[in-house]
């Protein structure tokens, strides 16, 4: 009879212990208890974790471009890890989906696309370009850090409210965008309210035209492409999208997150790599569970699915990782995992 492993009443204080079953129809501390041997292992930084999810991010586009490569490095590395452990029926199935993938694969890939040259009628531009996003997706991290009170989330404000002005982004726009990166602090509504009203006071995007002049704005003939219809570069949002949070789920839906390419390199990976992606190999972090096992092919395929968890949550489901005693995100809760820091000493659990 299978009964759980550690952590039972032992039988010298005269119980017996409990069946995987059994502990099924009641409540029991046994599912969340951590091994001896993790216990003072130093965690991995949100900001060691955040590193290593971008460089699997340009990974998995590169995947998804269908770019050699890319597609070349991580299937040959998988099936050096399938030889080395002498699973050959894998090798052989690896081998062959590289040899067809590579077939119709194109030598480099085209992760951004080039904005070609159009003429527009619009006054307003409400795009981002690559500097102004990377520095809003910079303010929602350093905005969620403990250690950021009034003066840091006031600056920060500031900060992206230029980068909105200077992309001239509409008043109304940036009202929406900037209510959303004071979401992920801890004041009060009434400071943060106070905070955005003082920032707005003084915004005035740099392209704003006044109505005189965008009456005399001729009207463009047919054969003029709309930059409606043009092909955009993927690190400006689409038609509509006003929050960061939206812009963040469409850049990743572009990369496959959650699909195709992605759920077969998070799976593989984690489950073939002892816990290791490529961007973790990279970082020296590692995903384990808490009883010290490595992740079987079920645990990697539900923690990768944990990322959809993520977004749902409206990002919040990662952002907790900064404030969880564990440094757990949503997808290590679903499978009970942490992520560790290798090559580090372990600390005692007491002063």
């Amino acid at each position: 009879m299978e009964v759980i492993p550690q952590n039972v009443p032992s039988a010298e204080q005269g119980h017996q212990p409990l069946t995987k079953k059994e502990c099924r129809e009641i409540v029991t501390p046994y599912a969340f208890m951590v091994a001896d041997d993790l216990l003072g292992t130093p965690l991995a930084s949100p900001w060691r974790r955040a590193a290593a999810m971008a460089i699997d991010g340009v990974i998995i586009a590169g995947l998804a471009s269908a770019s050699l490569l890319f597609i070349l490095p991580v299937m040959l590395y998988l099936c050096w890890l399938r030889y080395q452990l002498k699973k050959y029926t894998h090798l052989v199935l690896l081998l062959l989906a590289t040899f067809l993938l590579s077939t119709t694969a194109t030598v480099a890939p085209e992760l951004i696309s080039e904005q070609k040259d159009v003429r527009t009628n619009n006054l307003v531009d409400d795009r981002l370009d690559a500097a102004g996003s990377a520095a809003l997706a910079f303010s929602v991290l350093k905005l969620s850090r403990d250690d950021c009170k009034t003066d840091c989330i006031a600056a920060e404000l500031k900060s992206s409210s230029q980068q909105l002005a200077k992309a001239g982004v509409p008043a109304a726009d940036a009202r929406q965008l900037l209510t959303d990166l004071l979401e992920v602090t801890e004041l009060s509504s009434k400071a943060k309210k106070a905070l955005l009203e003082r920032e707005l006071k003084s915004y005035q995007p740099a392209d704003q035209v006044p109505a005189a002049v965008a009456e005399a704005v001729p009207t463009p003939d047919a054969n003029v492409v709309s930059t409606d219809s043009a092909e955009k570069p993927w690190y400006q949002p689409s038609e509509g999208t006003q929050s960061i949070i939206g812009w963040v789920k469409g850049i990743l839906a572009d990369f496959g997150l959650g699909f195709g390419w992605a759920m077969f390199y998070f799976t593989a990976y984690i489950h073939w790599a002892h816990g290791q992606t490529i961007g973790k190999k990279l970082l020296q972090i590692r995903v384990i569970k808490l009883d010290g096992k490595e992740l079987d092919v079920f645990a990697a395929f539900s923690r990768q699915g944990g990322y959809g968890a993520g977004f749902a949550t409206g990002l919040m489901g990662f952002l907790q990782v900064f404030w969880d005693p564990n440094r757990q995100a949503i997808q290590d809760k679903v499978v009970s995992t942490v992520v560790i820091r290798l090559n580090q000493p372990k600390r005692p659990l007491h002063h």
